[in-house]
């Protein structure tokens, strides 16, 4: 490595001519915490120089000097620097995150070492030099430098989180940093350097305050400890938190302890929905509480500490409601959208401050009484007829509530009913007004905010116009009056637009038109002051002018589906109207066909191979179809609307398929055609024609389409091509012996005598699994039945049909047989002779012979007895109340000599027979169901698992 060492002398003519300040951006391993990130001022700066001793340099245009320097003149000069920042914005705050960090400019010697020292001191004052210089108050940093390093000039920065908020708990405005070299080194030139304008980088946050501690109800405030605030034992505490950064999410914590045991304090978050549980404290007890506010980087100050008492004890009695309007109980009273008064009373109870009210449509209040124990006036509207009731329960100035009253009433039917035919922004609308009461004589109505119009009920109706001026949901308050007294008031809210409305008799979705049809669609304005209409319809835009009542009107003949049309309409200024959108349908008359093979991906049509179609008629009273296949003979199928059909190509090139539609008058639809080409590959046949069997010869019939094949060539489960020669009638037949179940490929193609080769056929063909698989309760983990005991077996196999039977073994038993079912499972009973391991062994035998490979099914035997009973089967209805049942009880494991039971709650033991059987009667009092439970006995006292037995008495 080669170092290039250099030797600067550096004046005051360098200095001024020095680069300045350079930004630097650096890392500190970890984000800023707070959400508020600056660089703080720096308010000024100075260097102090021991060549004028008595005098100091303030914010000159030079990098600042730190060190012993040479002028050119050969005159070393020492110098210090000093920077102050303004801590203003600090204010408040807490500091997360701070670096103050620079550069060095220059460096005179880069291979002496040095030692830069950086102070928080007093602030630089006028009376500041060389002579007086500002107080070294606290070392900050302390950096080596040069002596090998590897940089040179070096980067220099470090932490001021503690500096600066230590200087914010001493209420500091500014800080100001000074750097110098170490004593023992300052004088030495070779050590001497410049540095660019130091950074001081703050990330901080403004704690959070509280202020307005309070609890939550009426005149609650945070109390005192002369005069503390009631609280119940479920108790909302609440203050507001302050938070000055934009931004941030504060929460509220509390603290809670009891005036006499601060050791007893406890924090906790409040609910705004749900009380604070206070049971814990006496009634009667004094606590103390507080809150603080916290955002996501810190916790603000505790607020003052406010004072409860418990209270305990609820108002004793519910409040007393009454009414005039709507006097409780099935009387109709007042009205819908009529005001009510409704008096609560608290029966002089001077503990009630407050009631508080809900209705059954979930709405609630709260209302006061003019002093403690007082009556309030509840002014509440109905909304609905029909019955309302309101829930009223009193509070005192804790919170307790007192037990409910639930006051119903009946609301009159008054307001009217009324309908708005819409004319749209600026045209009038008709509102349609009837009664519900007869003693009405006049109705209300207005735009809500605006004036009321009154007109006379003549039999109960009237009618009138109201022009809405902009588009939107308004709401219109309609309102019925016995002369000149409100009795009924409702609020409708209306939708108004100013589209257009489309009319047309011919095309709307209450008929059926078919294309072809000629009519016309009508545009009538929602907005005054129309010129034009824009409209689309199937992609196409036009614009129609209007005529002198504002309206247009367009011709249209109808094609064939469903449609969209848009319309909006155009004022005098250019201005357009929001958009309608009017749907309709219009039938095909011709009927459509639809082939899925068709549109494989991989064509598995073919000629000779069926193709099968859905045939389709938007037409009504549709009785069926009539086609024809390559102009062959007609042929007629019954369908309401649709129909399936199979045709079968016999031709390569265009097969047409031509049908139509047979409708109930005699008549038929426009005739429609459909061609295709049928795939052209060999068609392939199997043999089984089912797919093939694992383990089994099959066969593959290869059979062109296409004239002079002479050979085929093919691949069998992705192997290699080979060929085969076609016969004289086009067909060539391959043997193949599948070795595995599930599926196998084939691809074959045929080649013509000129060489010409047809499309690749691929296909894959099923291969069914030989093997019987053995389904039973019985299982090879757990133990289950016993010996004796009849055991359910079922057989399935896929190799169906060629499989005529099944031939089983229990271990080394006779070979039995069963023939298959006609379901997928054959079942069979089996008696076990033996406990633990049993082993089942099937094979499936085909009508020629063949077996399939043996399936081992190993099954555990248990040794639960067996329970048989003719008079009451297990699990089914048997035998009646007082009709005697014999149980016979036998089997589980040899070696049994008595059997011990409970039946309907009696049990009782019963010895066994030199054969292990035995036997008890019981006859049922009741109709009811009971489990017989029994388990047998050996000779050494050991016992047999239980069997549960259950057993339904008829009723009849």
């Amino acid at each position: 490595m080669e170092v290039h060492i250099q030797m600067k002398r550096i004046g005051t003519a360098m200095l001024a001519t020095a680069v300045g300040v350079a930004a630097v951006v650096f890392a500190t391993g970890q984000p800023a915490l707070a959400d508020t990130s600056v660089n703080l001022p720096l308010s000024s700066w100075a260097y102090l120089d021991s060549q004028s001793p008595k005098t100091k340099f303030v914010n000159p245009s030079v990098p600042p000097p730190v060190g012993t320097l040479v002028d050119s003149a050969d005159k070393p000069h020492t110098y210090r620097s000093y920077f102050t920042y303004d801590l203003t914005q600090l204010k408040g705050s807490v500091v997360h995150n701070s670096y103050l960090y620079t550069n060095e400019d220059t460096v005179t010697d880069c291979s002496t070492a040095a030692t830069i020292e950086v102070w928080r001191t007093a602030p630089v004052k006028s009376g500041t030099s060389w002579n007086n210089p500002p107080a070294e108050l606290e070392k900050l940093a302390t950096a080596s430098r040069g002596a090998g390093a590897w940089y040179c000039p070096d980067y220099l920065g470090f932490s001021m989180v503690s500096t600066l908020n230590a200087a914010l708990s001493r209420h500091e405005k500014s800080i100001t940093v000074e750097y110098r070299i170490t004593a023992a080194q300052e004088a030495d030139p070779h050590a001497g350097r410049t540095f660019q304008q130091p950074t001081l980088s703050s990330n901080f946050n403004h704690p959070p305050t509280v202020t307005d501690p309070h609890l939550e109800g009426p005149t609650r405030p945070c109390g005192t400890l002369s005069k503390p605030s009631p609280a119940s034992a479920s108790t909302v505490f609440k203050a507001t938190a302050n938070d000055p950064d934009e931004g941030d999410y504060a929460t509220v914590l509390y603290a809670i302890w009891p005036v006499d045991h601060p050791d007893q304090r406890r924090e906790f978050y409040s609910s705004y929905n749900f009380g604070t549980d206070l049971s814990q404290y006496a009634d009667g007890e004094l606590l103390a509480w507080q809150a603080r506010a916290s955002d996501y980087y810190d916790a603000g100050p505790w607020s003052k500490v406010c004072h409860v008492i418990m209270d305990k004890t609820a108002p004793a009695n519910p409040p007393a409601v009454t009414s005039k309007t709507y006097p409780e109980g099935d009387t109709p009273g007042g009205g819908t959208g009529i005001k009510g008064r409704f008096r609560l009373d608290a029966g002089g109870d001077r503990d009630v401050v407050a009631f508080r009210w809900r209705d059954s449509s979930g709405y609630s209040g709260q209302v006061q009484p003019r002093r403690p124990g007082g009556a309030a006036i509840l002014e509440y509207t109905p909304s609905r007829e029909w019955f309302e009731s309101l829930t009223i329960y009193s509070v005192d100035a804790a919170g307790n509530p007192s037990p409910e009253t639930t006051y119903r009433f009946w609301v009159a039917d008054t307001a009217p009913s009324a309908q708005i035919e819409l004319g749209g922004v600026g045209l009038p609308s008709t509102i349609t007004l009837t009664a519900r009461k007869p003693e009405t004589t006049a109705f209300g109505y207005q735009i809500k905010g605006g004036p009321e119009t009154r007109v006379p009920a003549v039999d109960g109706k009237a009618t009138g116009q109201l022009t809405f001026t902009e588009a939107g949901e308004v709401e219109v308050v309609v309102s019925s009056y016995a002369k000149n007294k409100l009795i009924g008031q409702d609020t409708l809210r209306i939708s108004v637009t100013d589209a257009p409305r489309v009319e047309s008799a011919e095309f709307n979705l209450d008929s059926d038109q078919i294309a072809g049809k000629t009519g016309s669609f009508t545009f009538r304005p929602r907005n005054s002051d129309v010129v034009a209409y824009e409209w689309m319809l199937d992609g196409t835009s036009q614009t129609v002018p209007a005529a002198a009542d504002d309206t247009a009107v367009v011709p249209w003949t109808a094609t064939a589906g469903w449609h969209t049309m848009v319309v909006r309409s155009v004022r005098a200024d250019g201005s357009t109207s929001r958009e309608t959108y009017y749907e309709f349908g219009v039938i095909d008359p011709v009927p459509t066909a639809y082939a899925p093979t068709l549109e494989y991906l991989t064509r598995i049509d073919g000629v000779g191979l069926p193709v099968h179609f859905y045939l389709r008629s938007q037409l009504p009273n549709v009785t069926g179809f009539a086609y024809r296949l390559d102009g062959g003979p007609e042929v007629v199928v019954d369908g309401d609307g649709s129909a399936e059909i199979d045709v079968t190509p016999t031709h390569t090139g265009d097969n047409t398929l031509v049908f139509q539609a047979l409708l109930a008058d005699g008549t038929r639809s426009p005739e429609k055609s459909f061609t295709w080409q049928p795939f052209e590959a060999p068609v392939v046949t199997t043999d089984p024609p089912n797919g093939g069997a694992a383990a089994q010869p099959m066969t593959l019939t290869f059979r062109s389409v296409l004239p002079n094949t002479k050979e085929f060539r093919y691949s069998l489960d992705f192997g290699e091509y080979q060929t085969i020669a076609a016969g004289s009638d086009g067909t060539a037949t391959v043997s193949f012996t599948p070795q595995w179940d599930g599926w196998f490929s084939a691809r074959v193609t045929s080649v013509a005598e000129d060489g010409t080769t047809s499309p690749e056929r691929e296909l894959t063909v099923p291969v069914r699994d030989t093997r019987v698989s053995v389904w039973s309760p019985y299982n090879e983990w757990s133990p289950t039945g016993g010996i004796g005991v009849p055991g359910e077996f079922g057989f399935s196999t896929s190799w169906t049909p060629e499989v005529v039977e099944y031939r089983y073994r229990l271990n080394d038993g006779p070979e039995l047989s069963v023939p298959i079912g006609d379901s997928w499972n054959t079942l069979i009973t089996i008696v076990p002779d033996r406990n633990g391991l049993n082993m089942l062994t099937v094979q499936g035998r085909t009508a020629d012979g063949r077996l399939s490979p043996v399936t081992e099914y190993p099954f555990q035997v248990g040794n639960e007895p067996y329970v048989y009973s003719e008079v009451y089967p297990r699990e089914n209805l048997g035998g009646g109340v007082g009709v005697e049942g014999r149980f016979e009880f036998s089997g589980g494991t040899a070696g049994i000599t008595s059997f011990e039971y409970t039946i309907g709650g009696t049990a009782g033991t019963v010895d066994a027979d030199a054969q292990g059987r035995a036997s008890i009667t019981w006859t049922p009092t009741e109709a009811t169901g009971t489990y017989l439970v029994v388990k047998g006995r050996k000779a050494d006292g050991s016992t047999t698992a239980e069997v549960w037995y259950l057993i339904l008495v008829r009723s009849s």
